[in-house]
């Protein structure tokens, strides 16, 4: 039995490493379509080619930024190219050419686009820009578009000293960026990469480029702004990135393609004892200035303060009365299927997916809807709410959670109880944070998480799950 165990598993791999390997890998583009359509025959339509054309022709000829403007009136088309610095002249022309193919794709008919494109085959990375109006010498914010990895950054021992040491990098990377003077004969000025020693990480690696036509001033606001925009965002992933019309953000755990020209190497662990905690790190210039303070301030200050914390310590008791309520319910619950299956109660559940919010909503199948929800100690559960009316009776569902039960193994996902009061059928799986394989397959970005050694570890645990199913489970 265990020859053939093996056979199967084995066959399995194969399989499902057959699959993988038609997964094409992506480059990295990231588009943001604005304004209104127009018509794919018109003169607009044709002008917005003939700027694409110029675009591949122009950029290596212009030092690596082109901009121009092609068509007169409400026809006119303004658009622009840049290259990341330290180009080369081929993968230069390969990634505009790129990013035009992607924005014909993925912005059919849209007055206005901007994209940030990074082809990875080439080790290369560019912009390009076109708008029914000016975009020449002009600081632009919006729209912002982001993107992260789907890990988690866990730091062996403090997030704090991480988030204060990433600030100080961020701070570090905006001024050697905007360190160029606006009148610099530098083409590609406002540009630096600077690879990074953390306390608790060896290597961290953080890049921004503006577009060179801004000032030096605007071009500091731009990439704060990128920042900001991926720390109240995207804040806790292992590496992302932060785009806007006129400059670029992005720092990862590992070298970031097409940013290997001039890269600084520095030491975070004494930079950051000595800035401020918080976004203070993005926002300076705002030292508090000595005040004398009268006597009515204080009261205006103090009292409201005084009042808060009375309703603060309320909120905290109300709180954990209901906690230990819960807790209360869930040691008392004693109804299980012999299988130590724990039956929960609607009403816990219910709190749990705060009532079953559309923002707690993880996926959805033909068989129901999951949700995220968060026990009274503290546990992430995963709720499988099944489709109401589906005709199943009470005796039917507990038959089929007991068989689940009964299926324990590493690469499943754990039951952990049920629900079937009134017409409910619920069933509580343990959470998985990073969500499904195929949010990571079909996904542009998150697909290039996918090395042959993930995918190979992945196969092979997706195989031994499905012999364990199919030869060594007790059903």
């Amino acid at each position: 039995k265990k020859t053939y165990n093996k056979k199967m598993e084995k066959f399995c791999t194969v399989i499902i490493f057959s699959c993988f390997l038609l997964l094409q890998t992506s480059d990295d583009v990231n588009a943001a379509c604005e304004g209104s359509l127009f018509a794919v025959n018109s003169t607009y339509s044709e002008n917005l080619n003939s700027l694409f054309s110029s675009f591949a022709s122009n950029i290596v000829a212009n030092d690596g930024f082109y901009n121009t403007s092609i068509g007169e009136g409400s026809n006119k088309v303004y658009g622009l190219a840049l290259c990341g610095r330290g180009y080369e002249k081929q993968p230069c022309v390969n990634c505009v050419e790129q990013a035009i193919q992607e924005s014909q794709q993925r912005c059919p008919s849209r007055m206005t686009s901007f994209r940030w494109t990074t082809r990875h085959s080439d080790n290369a990375s560019c912009l390009v820009r076109y708008a029914n109006h000016s975009v020449s010498a002009k600081l632009e914010v919006w729209p912002p578009t982001l993107s992260d990895n789907p890990l988690n950054i866990e730091p062996p021992k403090s997030i704090t000293l991480f988030r204060r040491e990433w600030e100080a990098l961020a701070n570090l990377t905006v001024q050697s960026a905007t360190s160029a003077p606006d009148n610099s004969s530098v083409l590609l000025k406002f540009y630096s990469v600077i690879r990074a020693e953390f306390t608790e990480f060896s290597d961290v690696y953080m890049m921004m480029q503006c577009t060179p036509d801004i000032l030096s001033s605007e071009c500091n606001k731009c990439l704060r702004q990128c920042v900001l925009n991926f720390q109240n965002n995207n804040w806790g992933s292992q590496g992302g990135a932060g785009r806007l019309p006129s400059c670029y953000f992005r720092w990862d755990l590992y070298p970031i393609t097409g940013s290997s020209d001039n890269m600084k190497r520095v030491s975070m662990v004494s930079r950051a004892s000595t800035l401020p905690q918080g976004n203070a790190v993005l926002n300076p210039g705002n030292e508090k200035k000595g005040r004398k303070i009268r006597y009515g301030t204080i009261i205006i200050i103090v009292v409201p303060t005084v009042i808060n914390l009375f309703v603060f310590v309320g909120l905290i008791i109300i709180f954990d009365r209901r906690r230990k309520s819960y807790m209360k319910t869930i040691n008392e619950c004693s109804d299980c299927d012999g299988q130590s299956m724990l039956r929960f109660n609607l009403g816990m559940i219910s709190t749990a997916t705060d009532d079953f919010s559309p923002e707690n909503k993880l996926g959805q199948g033909g068989f129901g809807t999951v949700y995220k929800g968060i026990l009274p100690n503290g546990q992430e559960i995963a709720v499988k709410r099944l489709v109401i009316g589906s005709g199943q009776g009470d005796t039917e569902f507990k038959n089929e959670v007991s068989l689940l039960t009964r299926l324990q193994h590493k690469n499943l996902v754990k039951l952990l109880g049920f629900c079937n009061e009134g017409d409910e059928g619920i069933l509580v799986y343990e959470h998985v944070p990073n969500s499904s394989l195929d949010h990571f397959i079909f996904d542009e970005e998150k697909r290039l998480l996918l090395t042959w050694n993930v995918r190979y570890r992945i196969i092979e645990g997706v195989a031994r799950a499905l012999v364990y199913l199919h030869e060594d489970s007790q059903l």
